[in-house]
């Protein structure tokens, strides 16, 4: 799923909403192409070195980005504590994705997925006490519908591992309230730049600790699985890059609502790379998160916009 972050680092230059909006999609098809990588790798590499080639390549691109632009400001954190947290958050929730796209069709894994302002408003609700009008519950219940429609209990789709996908989006939305925290004090390049260092780290001490098992199972990979790998990192890191330029051009809050294009482009690789098109029941719950999720973002808007004024 996209990662967005309130800042981005420079002024928003409001003449180009268009452009910011069209290289937002264009983001959201990288992240859906690097999720239907994952989905063609399968099992053939270890899901512990997916995820380290994915983030140490993310750390390298963006590093030599950030230290073009300013190196003095690389590795420079107003909270090292909120910047771990985001690391794993992010970490956890790409190990969540690939496991559920092992497991589940890519629509579906996307759908489930993109439940997170839903999550991040019971969250508001319940651990921060926030006072959530009946207008936002109603988008959480018709968001609980869609992931019904999509899973449908006692139906093919509704196994054990639908908590994957659901885990990501759970942690999604956590994710995006250390991200907001961070937005306010540190620089975005250097926010996204610290996560892939942290995830590396983290993945590094993981792998050794699981060399035993690990190692082995690298050396069956084959080259094609290796490519695979390198592209889908390529991808997740374009799309990282895409959000920055798009943050640059148009706010977030006119950006976020089309994130959910990425459910679009999920059901078309879908069909051309496996084969597989959604059922109407499907097709009709990824509607209903969408426009739960569009609508509880809109009203998150409007909220802040009367708040501002």
């Amino acid at each position: 799923m996209a990662t967005l972050d309130d800042n981005a680092g420079g002024r928003i230059n409001t003449d180009s909403t268009g452009a910011g909006i069209a290289i937002m999609i264009g983001m959201t098809a990288l992240f859906a192409a690097s999720d239907s990588t994952v989905k063609v790798i399968g099992a053939a590499v270890p899901l512990l070195a997916l995820l380290w080639v994915r983030y140490l390549f993310q750390m390298i691109v963006l590093g030599v980005w950030q230290a073009r632009r300013d190196a003095s400001r690389l590795l420079r954190t107003g909270s090292i504590k909120l910047q771990i947290a985001r690391a794993v958050l992010l970490l956890t929730n790409s190990a969540c994705t690939f496991a559920g796209l092992r497991h589940l069709p890519l629509p579906v894994s996307t759908s489930l997925a993109m439940l997170a302002p839903l999550i991040s408003t019971l969250l508001a609700a319940l651990v921060l006490k926030d006072d959530v009008p009946m207008s936002k519950w109603a988008m959480v219940v018709l968001g609980f519908i869609g992931m019904l429609l999509v899973v449908r209990p006692g139906g093919s789709q509704f196994t054990w591992t639908v908590v994957f996908p659901i885990g990501s989006a759970a942690t999604f939305a956590c994710y995006q309230v250390v991200s907001s925290h961070l937005s306010k004090i540190d620089d975005v390049n250097t926010t996204n730049f610290l996560t892939a260092f942290g995830a590396t780290v983290v993945l590094c001490v993981l792998v050794w600790m699981d060399q035993a098992e690990t190692l082995p199972a690298l050396a069956s990979v084959q080259l094609r699985s290796w490519l695979l790998v390198v592209f889908m990192a390529t991808m997740a890191t374009l799309g990282h890059l895409l959000m920055l330029q798009a943050l640059k051009r148009a706010p977030l809050s006119l950006l976020t609502p089309f994130a959910y294009a990425q459910l679009a482009f999920a059901a078309l690789f879908s069909w051309l790379l496996f084969g597989q098109v959604p059922d109407m029941w499907t097709t009709i719950g990824m509607c209903v998160i969408a426009a739960s999720g569009i609508g509880t973002v809109l009203m998150h808007n409007r909220k802040l916009q009367v708040g501002g004024g």
